[in-house]
């Protein structure tokens, strides 16, 4: 069992254990007064959400890295729910979207989603709020749930729209994931696949149903690598992000299976900074699921007088994968504790 996050609620503010004060100035939910609350969250592998970090994307090869994924703590929405939530803010010149989410031991919940984003050539969406949230891991058909959205159409417009949502969730684990830029690293995914009819009916406005299918793709240590939007009755995504690199974050370390390093990985764990690479030291993070990982017995992680974590590949081991395999890493600051820092490491057979 990974450790645990805890999270702390005093005086109306939340306190992320270890992740320092967090806030969201543009929070689109008012903060309750409430007076103490304690709540302890394990975050899914395939979904760990850090405060004040980014994801880059890109949407085709002539702009790489150009669709920054940044990644902010709630404080509205967490407070309204009782249970933390993260904003993934996904921002460029030609597309702006904020994904909601929540992410425990053993689910990824979708909680909304910011845009405008346009369903129709004379409807659109913003501010959609599930009134259930949808999860996203595990096979669930012939769903419904309630959800409010700020509707703009031809025929009127309502700030707080109520929506009907049907919808099926489907996962697959067999796609793997490569960005452009990559001739050999290959991540395994977990592909989380959410299609949705949506109807609106008011007094005088009748919109829909509107046929949406969001597909989701997460790596194991590094989170939502690949996603995309089929938001019309028009053929095709209207949008696909797919990662490129990241910033505040550890940087994913690969190797094959016989021990060689992949795509320029470094052989230690290093964070992706603004000025470049800063080698992540034992003195200042531990490895909190170290002695889990060493007992794969194919994976050494040590800790060298450097002061470095350094990975080694057991290339003689019965227990090497034959197969691609990513695991988690997870790091915790050992002077701020409870702060928290996931990365992939990923074996190539």
């Amino acid at each position: 069992m990974l450790p645990k996050y805890l999270f702390y609620l005093a005086f109306g503010t939340f306190l992320l254990s270890g992740c320092g004060l967090e806030t969201d100035e543009d929070s689109d939910e008012e903060s309750d007064s409430v007076t103490s609350v304690q709540m302890e969250v394990e975050q899914n592998a395939y979904l760990p959400l850090t405060n004040a970090t980014t994801l880059f994307y890109t949407a085709n090869e002539a702009s790489p890295g150009d669709i920054e994924g940044a990644v902010s703590y709630d404080v509205g929405m967490s407070n309204s729910k009782g249970y933390p939530v993260y904003k993934v803010g996904i921002n460029s010149d030609d597309l702006n979207l904020d994904l909601y989410f929540r992410t425990t031991s053993s689910q990824i919940e979708f909680l909304g989603m910011d845009g405008p984003v346009a369903v129709s050539d004379d409807a659109s969406f913003d501010f959609l709020r599930f009134d259930t949230p949808i999860k996203l891991i595990g096979e669930r058909s012939n769903q419904s749930t309630g959800a409010s959205a700020k509707l703009e159409s031809d025929e009127g417009s309502l700030s707080n729209a109520a929506l009907t949502l049907e919808y099926d969730v489907t996962n697959s684990n067999t796609a793997t994931f490569q960005s452009f830029d990559w001739t050999t690293l290959k991540l395994p995914t977990l592909q989380s696949t959410l299609t949705a009819e949506i109807s609106v009916s008011a007094p005088g406005l009748t919109v829909g149903p509107f046929p949406v299918t969001l597909n989701f793709f997460f790596a194991k240590g590094l989170g939502l690598v690949q996603h995309s939007g089929d938001v019309t009755e028009v053929a095709g995504n209207e949008y696909e992000i797919k990662f490129y690199g990241l910033e505040n974050l550890p940087n994913i370390v690969a190797f094959t299976n016989d021990g060689a390093t992949v795509e320029g990985s470094l052989t230690y764990f290093s964070i992706a900074e603004a000025s470049g690479n800063a080698t992540i030291e034992s003195s200042d993070y531990e490895i909190v699921n170290r002695s889990a990982l060493n007992d794969l017995g194919w994976l050494n992680i040590t800790q060298p007088n450097s002061g470095e974590y350094a990975v080694e590949i057991n290339t003689s081991s019965l227990e090497l994968p034959e197969t691609l395999t990513s695991v988690q890493v997870l790091f915790e600051n050992r002077v701020n504790s409870g702060e928290r820092l996931s990365a992939n490491l990923t074996l190539l057979p």
